[in-house]
Parts: structure tokens; C-alpha cells; sequence
């Protein structure tokens, strides 16, 4: 197993002495003074739109799903770096770590993988995947956030409303307008250790009551962090490199921590317009990071051609995706109203490997050029015809097509494919009804189809109770099965070698949920979930995506909210833990690196930290300055360590899969 560590900084008591400071000194002042609290959930009587949530109109008290909502006041004065570091500060059981293959990873639930892709990422309601390998690789990672107005996570299946791909969770991001910014304003940070300098300008005008129009730039010059880097597994000097010892700092070249790909900068730009039903907004980013070595620079040979700098570099991926959508939201009558979106979507992206490189490919490694292109449209029309009952239904079609040139995991297998160029059509089916069938009791039931080209039928439900039997109190019980494919060149692959198209992946969430108004800045949350998860994913011995088998995994969430005109708090506590597992027969071993259960070792899931607990603070000292904080903790990663020690039992451990020295554990503490 590799590990990064976080840059060098203050001690970790320093960092736990000044969060609980800053923690009782605003909530001393804040109790001491009961008439400065927002009425922080006046909102639940009002009646909005939350794209994140469903497709038809709710109040906050009766959502169907599990959903962290994160305003600009939150985005702006959290103190994240990052999109990344955002969601990890505030979404409970959200997970986010630093990983040797291509990014960090983000998961929610225990559900987590090596590629970005079981969740979506939206913008505007537009999913901003790439489809062709690398899911929700972009603008992550940028410390440019100063377009966005809200950030809404789902947590939990949410296919049914956002489209076949959207298995753990959604991130939906909503951007600013001309009708919710106006003015101009320049923005100039500085991070220090993780060093980056970042410019951001905006500026918006509103012409009148329904138009206006909104322009956003940003631009980052990042040099990361020089982070100590470590290689669990010893190993003696190799290819012009020093000796490696498990626990001491990797004495090689590599990438600083988060260093940006190919030494390019990261921009991004958003451009809106509205004006009444109709806005148009067109959108770029460029965004990507290098890497640091993973344990093949020693394990090997490498080629004379190759500099001892180029061998060590990893891999380094730059994306690029450039947006321009068209939306019309209108009502036609008291009853009817209806949502159009026209997009297109170009997402490029420049990948370069050296040790990393896959064994079916042969040196010298080409920097490989992919590109995918997608014409998206999308027609929902929502019904009313009474206080009691709303419907949404409509239909979503795509079509995309790649260009995926040498090298490609999928591809460069044998037979090797020699057509890079495919073409593929989605067309999709979805609807839901909210039935409130009086003040206590609302039901929700949702249902969406997706077929893809190389696809069979993919069907999507989510089924949600919701009892208010108070002013105070809600229960929710809740049902989701969502569904996604493999990722395109996966698809292409297995089709052109086989004719055969691949299972899909499921995961199937049973969850109850309990809130409580506690006053009108106190918020006190619980649930519980249960997850089925038939698994797709990167299969270490066979160096290819295939099924992996079936995984059942229980925990639940605790959250505490505390919220004043001044002050926000929030606290919370995640729990995921594996309960079952069987793999597919025949499975080789080191089949998938979920768990190491199947294999005699351990009861955890590999890449998960079964508690993980939360505390963000934020503070206005005053109308000029305010203040935050933060603490993330992970109990640890037993299996992790579980999975190491099932590795070392094996004669020739596949590359993707935790490894480390016997006696060695720091990792997984």
C-alpha cells in the first residue's frame, strides 16, 4: 500500500485545542443571546424547487432522500480549499482519500472505487461525468469556487431522478445568474504548505425582474505540497533509485502533492444568461494532477530511453470540458409546467504514464489524447391538479460519441481492437409522484428506465414514506435501487471482442431516517441504511472491469446542527460497516479489492474507515471578519491492513491492492 501524508502543519493537539476554542467561544455568546437565532427552518413551509432532491416540488421537512444542503455563506466561509475538501468537512459518511492511481477518491456509504463513478456530479441539473473511463474526474480538486451558490448532496441511490450512474450519492451544484449576483467582485487567495495562488472575478446585472446575465473567471497557478510520501513495502535499490523502506519517506523524485499535470494552469469559466423562462449558460474547465510513483518504479525494469524523472512521474491527467446548455422552465398553466434542456458537452482530457504504465502496452508510452462529445436533451413536465397530488414524468436522450486512442486499458487487451472510434444513443423514461395524502402523511414513488446501446435495460426505483407527526418531528423510510453500466470503452470493448453485453451494476438501500426541530437554531438528525451493492469494478489479477460480486453493508449517520445569524455548527458522526460478501465462481484470486472477507481476513470493507467523525465551525466575529474551523477524523482502516495481510499470502500480489511490510500498520491507523 502506498500512502501520502497531509502537508506538514501545526500539531495535532494545536489543531484540537483551537477547534474546540473557536467551538465554545461563538456557542457561549450565541446561547447567551436567544434573540439573535435565525428562524433557520421558516423554509419548511415554503414550497420550492430542489433539483437535488426530486422532480417535483417539496418543502424542506418532506424530502425523499438524504440530503446535505450547503448555501454560498457555507461554500464561502467554510475555509475549503476545494470542492473535495468541502464535501469532506460536511457531508456525514462522506469519504475522501488520497489514493496512488490517478486522484484522490470520493465515497459516500462505504461505496467507493478507483474510478470517479458511482455518483454523479451536476451542474444546473446537467451531469458533467465523462462516460469513457474516468466519471467525475473534474473541477473537484481546482480551489476555484466562486461560481457556485449551492452545493446539495444526496446521499444514497438517486438514479431514478438523475440518470443511470447515479448509485452512492449525487453532487448538484447550482451556479450563480444575473437575478442572484450583481455588482462585481474580485477574489485573491493564498494557500500556504499546499501552496496555490488563485484569482477569481465575477460580476453579474440585472436588467430587470426576469433578465439579467452573469460572468464568472477564475484561474489557479498551484505548486502543492512537498509532503513526505511512503511505500509500505520495502524494496532494494532498483532502476537508479535508492533502497525503500517500509515507514521511512520514499527517497526518489516524484510530484509534490496535489502538483498540477503536465505544469499547466487550472481555469474556469461560466458565462449566464436569463431572461424569463429561458436561460443560456456555457461553461469551461481545465483542471488535472500528477500523480506521485506507484510500487512498479521497483518492481519494473526500466527502459535506458527513459530519465530516472519521467520514470518516476506516474501518471498525470489533464482534463478539459467545455459545457453550453440551453434550459426553458414554463408555465403553461396553474396546473402544468414545463423544463427543456438542450446541452452539448466536449470533455478531453491528456493522460501520460511511465512506471504506471499497463502490462499489455509496450514501451515507449505514448501520451494518449481521448476525447468524448455529447448532444443531451431533456423534457419534463410537471402536473398538479390538486393540493394533494404533483407528477413529473418525461424523457432524457444522449448521444455521444469517443475517440480513445493508444493507450487504453480496455482496448489494448488481446485481441487488441483497432477502431477507437464509436458512437452510442441513451434514451431514458422517468417519472415520480408525490402524493401528501394529509398534514402528517406524504408518499413519494419514482421509476426510470435507461437503455444504452450497449446496454440492456437498466430500471431505477425509489419509493419514500414520510410521517410528520408534529411541528418538530419527521420520519422517513425510504427505499432506492439504482442502476448504472460500465464505463463506455468497457462496453465497447466487451462488444466488438464478444458481441455480449456486460451485467450492469445495483446497489439497493433500505433506510429509516428521524429529524427533530429542537428550537429555531437546534437540528438533530439519525438513520439508518442498508445497502445490496452487485458491484462493478477494476479486477486486480485480470487487469480489466468485470462484475466483482455481492456486498451488503449496514451503518447510519448522526447529525447535529447548530445555526444563528452569526454562527453555524455542524457535527456529525458516520458508521459503515461490511456485513456479508460472496464473489462471483470462478473469481481468480485478488478478484476485486473490496474486502478481504472472502478470502479469510477480516470482517471490513478494504478502502473504508468504519467511523468517521465531523465538526465544521463558522463565525462572524463581527460585520468584516469571521472565522472557521474544522475537525475530520478516521478511526482507521482495518481492512485495509486486512487486505494487506491477504496480499502478502499470495506469491505474485497484483499492483492495485494494499501491500505493505508484516509489522507495518501505520497506514491503516
Amino acid at each position: 500500500m502506498t500512502r501520502n501524508t497531509r502537508p506538514p502543519s501545526i500539531s495535532r493537539f494545536a489543531r484540537l485545542s483551537m477547534a474546540f476554542s473557536l467551538l465554545l467561544s461563538p456557542l457561549s455568546q450565541a446561547l447567551a443571546s436567544g434573540n439573535e437565532a435565525l428562524q433557520f427552518f421558516e423554509e419548511e413551509r415554503r414550497v420550492i424547487e430542489r433539483r437535488a432532491a426530486g422532480l417535483t416540488t417539496l418543502d424542506y421537512r418532506r424530502l425523499p432522500v438524504a440530503l446535505t444542503e450547503l448555501d454560498a455563506t457555507d461554500i464561502e466561509k467554510s475555509g475549503a480549499r476545494d470542492l473535495n475538501h468541502l464535501l469532506e468537512l460536511y457531508v456525514p459518511n462522506a469519504q475522501f482519500i488520497e489514493h496512488h492511481h490517478l486522484q484522490p477518491h470520493l465515497g459516500f456509504r462505504g461505496i467507493i472505487s478507483d474510478r470517479e463513478d458511482k455518483y454523479l456530479f451536476q451542474v444546473n441539473g446537467r451531469t458533467m461525468n465523462q462516460r469513457l473511463v474516468h466519471g467525475a474526474d473534474n473541477e473537484r480538486g481546482i480551489p476555484l469556487l466562486g461560481d457556485i451558490r449551492s452545493i446539495n448532496v444526496v446521499r444514497g441511490p438517486a438514479s431514478v431522478t438523475h440518470g443511470a450512474g447515479a448509485l452512492a450519492g449525487v453532487i448538484a451544484a447550482e451556479t450563480y445568474n444575473g437575478l442572484t449576483f450583481q455588482g462585481f467582485e474580485s477574489k485573491l487567495r493564498q494557500g500556504l504548505v499546499d501552496q496555490y495562488t488563485a484569482a477569481e472575478a465575477r460580476y453579474g446585472r440585472k436588467f430587470d425582474a426576469g433578465s439579467g446575465w452573469f460572468l464568472y473567471y477564475g484561474l489557479a497557478h498551484e505548486q502543492g505540497a512537498d509532503s513526505p510520501y511512503f511505500i509500505g513495502r520495502s524494496f532494494s535499490a532498483k532502476n537508479g533509485l535508492p533502497a525503500n523502506t517500509a515507514g521511512q519517506p520514499y527517497g526518489g523524485p516524484m510530484a509534490n502533492l496535489n502538483q498540477p499535470s503536465f505544469g499547466e494552469l487550472h481555469h474556469k469559466t461560466h458565462l449566464s444568461y436569463v431572461n424569463g423562462p429561458f436561460e443560456f449558460w456555457t461553461r469551461f474547465v481545465q483542471d488535472g494532477r500528477q500523480a506521485r510513483p506507484m510500487r512498479e518504479i521497483y518492481t519494473r525494469t526500466k527502459p535506458a530511453s527513459f530519465t530516472l524523472d519521467e520514470w518516476t512521474r506516474g501518471r498525470q491527467v489533464l482534463n478539459q470540458q467545455f459545457t453550453v446548455t440551453g434550459e426553458l422552465k414554463k408555465e403553461l398553466s396553474p396546473q402544468w409546467t414545463l423544463n427543456l434542456m438542450q446541452s452539448y458537452d466536449l470533455f478531453a482530457f491528456k493522460d501520460e504514464r511511465a512506471g504506471a504504465q499497463p502490462p499489455t502496452v509496450t514501451f515507449p508510452m505514448e501520451v494518449r489524447h481521448g476525447r468524448e462529445h455529447e448532444l443531451f436533451t431533456r423534457a419534463i413536465a410537471n402536473w398538479t391538479p390538486n393540493d394533494a397530488h404533483k407528477l413529473a414524468f418525461g424523457t432524457e436522450y444522449s448521444h455521444e460519441w469517443f475517440h480513445n486512442p493508444p493507450q487504453s486499458d480496455a482496448l489494448d487487451r488481446n485481441p487488441v481492437i483497432q477502431d477507437r472510434d464509436w458512437q452510442t444513443d441513451t434514451v431514458s423514461l422517468l417519472a415520480e409522484h408525490q402524493w401528501q395524502l394529509n398534514d402528517k402523511w406524504t408518499t413519494f414513488m419514482g421509476l426510470r428506465t435507461d437503455k444504452h446501446t450497449y446496454s440492456d435495460w437498466l430500471l431505477s426505483a425509489r419509493t419514500s414514506l414520510v410521517f410528520t407527526p408534529t411541528e418538530r418531528d419527521t420520519l422517513k423510510f425510504i427505499f432506492g435501487q439504482s442502476m448504472r453500466r460500465g464505463d463506455d470503452e468497457e462496453l465497447w470493448a466487451e462488444w466488438v471482442r464478444k458481441g455480449t453485453i456486460p451485467d450492469p451494476e445495483t446497489l439497493r438501500s433500505y433506510e429509516l431516517a428521524y429529524e427533530r426541530k429542537l428550537s429555531s437554531a437546534w437540528r438533530v438528525g439519525a438513520n439508518t441504511f442498508y445497502e445490496e451493492n452487485a458491484a462493478l469494478g477494476w479486477i486486480p489479477a485480470l487487469f480489466q472491469h468485470d462484475s466483482l460480486g455481492d456486498f451488503q453493508i449496514a451503518g447510519g449517520e448522526l447529525e447535529l446542527t447548530y445555526k444563528t445569524q452569526a454562527t453555524r455548527v455542524t457535527l456529525s458522526e458516520g458508521v459503515a460497516k461490511l456485513v456479508g460478501a460472496r464473489l462471483p465462481p470462478g473469481a481468480p484470486a485478488a478478484g476485486q479489492a473490496i474486502t478481504a472477507q472472502p478470502y479469510g481476513f477480516g470482517n471490513d470493507l478494504a478502502e473504508w474507515a468504519p467511523f468517521i467523525t465531523k465538526l465544521a465551525l463558522t463565525h462572524d466575529v463581527n460585520k468584516k471578519w469571521s472565522m472557521s474551523s474544522s475537525l475530520v477524523h478516521y478511526s482507521g482502516f482495518p481492512g485495509a491492513k486486512d487486505y494487506a495481510d491477504y496480499a502478502a499470502s499470495l506469491p505474485a500480489p497484483p499492483s492495485a491492492i494494499p501491500l505493505s511490510d508484516p509489522g507495518y500498520t501505520e497506514p491503516y491507523g
